[in-house]
């Protein structure tokens, strides 16, 4: 989802942030799911694309937070 004219993020857009093995923090705005194989590797994905790749030794944690607005959000 992107944002909207006004600044604001469309209903249902989510942020994902992922913290690297090294601390560093990588965030991707407008992803839409994310997939941990079995193996441990990490995908982002937006939409039907992949957007980023995270092998299992290059990540060590990830952060989503639902921006969701509208009626019976509080």
């Amino acid at each position: 989802m992107s944002p909207r004219s006004d600044g604001q993020r469309e209903p249902g857009a989510q942020t994902l942030t992922v913290r690297t093995a090294s601390g560093e923090e990588l965030a991707y705005p407008e992803a839409t799911s994310i997939r941990v194989n079995r193996r441990g590797d990490l995908r982002v994905l937006q939409g039907l694309r992949q957007r980023a790749f995270h092998p299992c030794a290059e990540w060590a944690s990830y952060t989503v937070q639902n921006l969701r607005c509208g009626p019976g959000t509080p």
